[in-house]
């Protein structure tokens, strides 16, 4: 399962006589080009794989991951103190209850999705990403959220999970911008949208409640057609795919 034996699934085919880094370096400097990610094979697909990179991989909660979920929450508590609201980081008696909202596998209802983080070295559970504030054709945006259980920072990987999740968003979603906010001193955070091609927008003032206090928020963005020189762009007919999609299941429910 090594993703540069499988770079072809981006449309870097040999036939087009080009590589990949070529083919993405078009819209940003080489310097903020995204790492490579894949589409999970069938198989792995059915094991609740949704995105692949090279350090790590995103997937769906199993309900055999309660107890590593609940250990990583734990121990990272005071680690993502600074950036978290305490309802976000929990307490022991609400870890299972937010390990349980994990496993709804896409609640689309509330246009959300929550995936784990795993490493792909020994498929450890390192952390978690979400999309927020999914919205239909006209806007097709959301928010991205996402954190690293302590001891795991500066290993690149979050840059994959970030990256893997942007791909996920624009490819298989047909979203057309996401937006990250962030804390103006997290420092860590910045440099990772930064360097992923993201642009910083301005700041939006008491967006969120931390620790008592409301902060301002820095708001960093991509669009679909920035992103890897707009190779992953799907939101371009998105109302007539829309208005394809519900006319076919207006059929299905007269049937």
């Amino acid at each position: 399962m090594k993703v540069e034996g499988r770079a072809a699934k981006f449309g870097c085919m040999k036939s087009r006589k080009r590589s990949c880094s070529a083919a993405y370096a078009a819209a940003v400097p080489p310097e903020t080009v995204p790492p490579l990610t894949m589409k999970p094979s069938a198989r792995e697909q059915a094991d609740g794989v949704v995105r692949i990179g090279a350090r790590a991989l995103l997937r769906y909660a199993r309900d055999t991951d309660g107890t590593a979920f609940m250990a990583m929450l734990s121990r990272s508590r005071e680690h993502l103190a600074p950036w978290m609201p305490r309802t976000a980081r929990g307490s022991e008696p609400s870890f299972g209850k937010r390990f349980a909202r994990m496993l709804r596998p896409e609640c689309e209802s509330r246009g959300r999705l929550r995936l784990l983080v795993c490493a792909r070295d020994d498929a450890r559970m390192v952390g978690v990403v979400s999309l927020g504030g999914i919205s239909e054709w006209p806007s097709l945006d959301c928010h991205i959220g996402y954190w690293l259980a302590a001891g795991e920072p500066g290993k690149g990987l979050m840059r994959d999970a970030v990256a893997a999740l942007v791909d996920h968003a624009f490819e298989e979603r047909g979203l057309h911008r996401i937006a990250a906010n962030i804390i103006p001193h997290n420092n860590r955070s910045i440099a990772l949208v930064r360097a992923l091609g993201f642009t910083r927008e301005g700041v939006l003032r008491g967006l969120i409640e931390i620790d008592g206090a409301w902060r301002d928020h820095e708001c960093w963005s991509v669009l679909s057609t920035e992103w890897r020189g707009g190779v992953l762009d799907r939101s371009r007919g998105a109302e007539s795919k829309r208005s394809t999609a519900s006319a076919a299941r207006a059929r299905g429910r007269r049937r």
